[in-house]
Order: C-alpha cells, then sequence, then structure tokens
C-alpha cells in the first residue's frame, strides 16, 4: 500500500510513543486499519476487538493527552532535532530488518541508512578487552571498510568502539544500534565517535529519544545489530557475555557467525572457542571469511574509490616491508617495547601490531609483558 508519508508519519510516531503499547501491537492496529493515521482514528470499541482492554484504555489516555494537531507538533519538533522516524511501512525502512523475527515497529535515525546493495558485517565483542583483541577488531574493521564493507556495532567500551573508529579512519562506513535514545552517547567517553557517526555511518536506535540506557535493553538492540547484518565477527568474548546473545540472535536469523579463536587459557577466548566448537566459522583471515560466505562475490562489483583490487598489493608489501624492519631491530634476548620504538622510530600501537603479526608468524616470541624476542629457526633433520 502507498502511504501520503508526509501526513503518516507523525501518527506512526504517535503510536510509538504510547506507553504500554509493544510492536507486534502497533503493528497489527496499522494492518488492521490501514494506515498509521487510520489507526489513531479509531474508536475505543474498535481497539478494543484487537487489543486488551488495558491496551485499550492506554491509547485512550494518549490520544486524549496528545490531538491529532499535539501528534503533528510533536512529530515536527523531533525533525527539528535532526532525528529521523522510519517506520516499518515505510519505504526507507530497511530491508534487513524486515525478514528478522519480531523486527522493531519503527527506528529512530541521527545521519543515514546502511546502503541496501551495501555488504554489512557486525563486528563485536568484549568491553574489557585485550591488545590482542584490540589488534584484530581494528584489523578486520579495517580490511573490510578497504573492500567497500560496512560495519556494523553497538558504539560500547572495547571491541565495538575499536571497531567502528578502525572503520572510519580507513575510509569506511560504520553504523552504531544503541540500546538507549539515539540523543544519548552512552558510554560518554565515546563522544568523539557519536559525533562522528553522524555524518559518516549512522546512529539508530528502536527507543523513543531520551530512553536512557538501561541493562535490559542491550539484548533486544543486539537483534537490530545482527539483523542490519550479512555476517557477524565476534572478536574475543567470555563464556557468559552479550556477545553471545547476539551470536544466538544471528544464528536464529540465518546470519553467518565467524569467530576470531583465542588461546585456550584466556578467558576472554572461552566464548569464542566455545562458539567454534558448537560450529562457528573460524576467522583466520578475512578474505576467505568472506570467500567462504559468499560477501566477497557480492562486494566485488562496489565502488570502493580504488582502495581494493590493483591498490591491494603495494599496501600488503609495505607492511611487510615495517615488519621486516622491526624484525631487524629484535635480537634473541628479549627488548621491551618502548626500546623497540626508540630504535625503530614507529609508533608504539603500530609497533605493537607489527610485533603480534611477528609473533603470529613464529618471528617473534613475546616472553613477557612487554618484552619480545626473536626465534630461532629451526633447522629440519
Amino acid at each position: 500500500m502507498t502511504y501520503d508519508w508526509e501526513r503518516q508519519q507523525p501518527y506512526a510516531y504517535w503510536l510509538e510513543c504510547v506507553k504500554g503499547l509493544g510492536r507486534k501491537s502497533r503493528r497489527m492496529l496499522v494492518e488492521a486499519a490501514g494506515s498509521p493515521q487510520a489507526a489513531y482514528e479509531m474508536t475505543g470499541e474498535e481497539w478494543r476487538t484487537l487489543l486488551t482492554e488495558k491496551k485499550a484504555e492506554a491509547l485512550e489516555r494518549e490520544r486524549e493527552a496528545c490531538s491529532a494537531e499535539g501528534a503533528e507538533e510533536r512529530y515536527r519538533r523531533l525533525c527539528e532535532r535532526g532525528i529521523r522516524y522510519i517506520p516499518h511501512m515505510h519505504p526507507d525502512y530497511p530491508k534487513r530488518l524486515k525478514k528478522i523475527p519480531d523486527p522493531p515497529f519503527g527506528i529512530f535515525l541521527l545521519g543515514s541508512l546502511p546502503g541496501e546493495q551495501k555488504p554489512a558485517v557486525a563486528i563485536i565483542g568484549a568491553r574489557e578487552c585485550s591488545e590482542y583483541g584490540r589488534y584484530m577488531a581494528e584489523r578486520a574493521a579495517a580490511e573490510l571498510s578497504a573492500r567497500g564493507i560496512s560495519v556494523i556495532s553497538g558504539m560500547a567500551r572495547g571491541i565495538d568502539g575499536i571497531s567502528q573508529r578502525a572503520a572510519l579512519r580507513a575510509g569506511g562506513s560504520t553504523y552504531a544500534v544503541l540500546g538507549c535514545g539515539v540523543d544519548i552517547c552512552y558510554p560518554p567517553e565515546n563522544r568523539g565517535l557519536y559525533e562522528e557517526l553522524k555524518t559518516s555511518g549512522g546512529i539508530l536506535s528502536e527507543y523513543l529519544p531520551g530512553t536512557r540506557p538501561q541493562s535490559g535493553l542491550f539484548p533486544m538492540r543486539n537483534r537490530i545489530i545482527s539483523g542490519l547484518s550479512d555476517l557477524v565477527l565476534i572478536v574475543e568474548a567470555r563464556e557468559k557475555s552479550g556477545t553471545l546473545i547476539t551470536a544466538d540472535m544471528a544464528l536464529e536469523q540465518g546470519k553467518e557467525v565467524y569467530v576470531v579463536p583465542g588461546r585456550i587459557t584466556d578467558p576472554l577466548s572461552s566464548g569464542c572457542n566455545r562458539l567454534i566448537r558448537q560450529g562457528a566459522g573460524i576467522a583466520v583471515s578475512i578474505e576467505e571469511m568472506l570467500e567462504e560466505t559468499g560477501i566477497l562475490r557480492e562486494s566485488a562489483g562496489t565502488d570502493d574509490g580504488g582502495k581494493s583490487g590493483s591498490g591491494e598489493r603495494p599496501k600488503r608489501q609495505e607492511a611487510e616491508t615495517e615488519r621486516e624492519g622491526v624484525l631487524r631491530y629484535l635480537d634473541f634476548y628479549p627488548k621491551g617495547v618502548e626500546q623497540l620504538q626508540k630504535e625503530s622510530g614507529m609508533e608504539y600501537r603500530q609497533m605493537l601490531c607489527e610485533l603480534m603479526e611477528l609473533c603470529m608468524e613464529n618471528k617473534a616470541e613475546q616472553v613477557s609483558a612487554g618484552q619480545y624476542l626473536k626465534r630461532r629457526e629451526t633447522k629440519q633433520p
């Protein structure tokens, strides 16, 4: 059905504001009435034929408090704040969300929506992550962005925020789904990321503006993170964590779940390793992950501004050259990161990243906190 959305959106927003009315009830009313405005104009008796007495009373109270003119004025004030409201019947409502069980009745938005034709990967993980987790999140987000793939996450502390900042630094697009109103920056320390997302991505929520963050709201928002994504990548998760809730929701939605493996002795990897045992994909490389799931083929035609294809090999060669440079400063006795920095002139974080890569390639070894040495080559018998 085609609606005059300039006319209908204030009434869809009015329905969203009725306390005590859930997503399914709102959707049922609109479907029965034919439009959000028609749902507003129903009689109390008509409401009672569709809903419980308690919900019908909630609708009556809200209509008494907010007339048709009041509903239009309230929606106008929302728009003046730069917040867009997109109900599920609207043509701009994300098609991916329409396919999940129990989709939001509507979403609030600051910035833009993820492109419908553009592949998207969710990167989520531990709030208190390790340096290894930080590195893997940054690397994954940068590689995905270089291939023109959107990064979806929750702007939380740790892996979420780290991956989204890395996507922005790589010139990619990233979108945050909040467990509070879109007008509230949570956590507060991610204010810079929050402001940047308004212009280089988007901030989404199904909760009314002004809704404060509450622990009970985050599990429900996780279904939107996975719903907007074609694949979910988990970087570090404890045995019991909200990250695993998102993984379960993604599987229910028919989405692929991949995890970055970790040491079996590391509590931050226990949840990831359990998912691997249960059949989740192992993200040994972003390229292989995308190839296995078909997302690589989907994104092949995406205009990435020359970030992939012929430009990929020089970047890879440059990274390998830097790594070999770090290896030259290592010795067969331990050296601290600060000493290696002074000798090489490399930035601290870049030094750590290159050291981790060398350890993964068995060319270096971490012998204690911040201490690294060059591994001796083992001769074949």
